[in-house]
């Protein structure tokens, strides 16, 4: 996942959290609807004054929404690593360690 894909989940979260449609949102930051459907699909990138708009309009603080966005690439890195771990092979016994 990248950053511009976790901007967009968490800005989906947020807005839907908050009660409001993208027309909605777009309506309280001064912005067309399907801007707002870019910046949550990852398809566009919000500058930062955007996000602060966009924060306002969602009735919380810029550094919330950036947190949210390094949590979720954490965890995604976390998973990818997991993922990439060769399993260890497990011991077969022979005579010699059977005893």
């Amino acid at each position: 996942m990248e950053a511009v894909e976790a901007f967009g989940t968490v800005l989906r979260e947020r807005r839907l959290q908050a009660g409001l449609t993208q027309e909605q949102l777009a309506f309280e930051a001064d912005i067309r609807r399907n801007y707002v459907s870019m910046l949550e699909l990852g398809q566009n990138q919000p500058t930062l004054s955007m996000m602060f708009t966009l924060a306002t309009a969602l009735g919380c603080a810029p550094s919330d929404l950036l947190l949210e966005v390094e949590q979720r690439l954490a965890a995604a890195r976390r998973a990818r690593k997991r993922k990439a771990k060769p399993a260890k092979p497990q011991a077969v016994p022979t005579k010699r360690t059977a005893k």
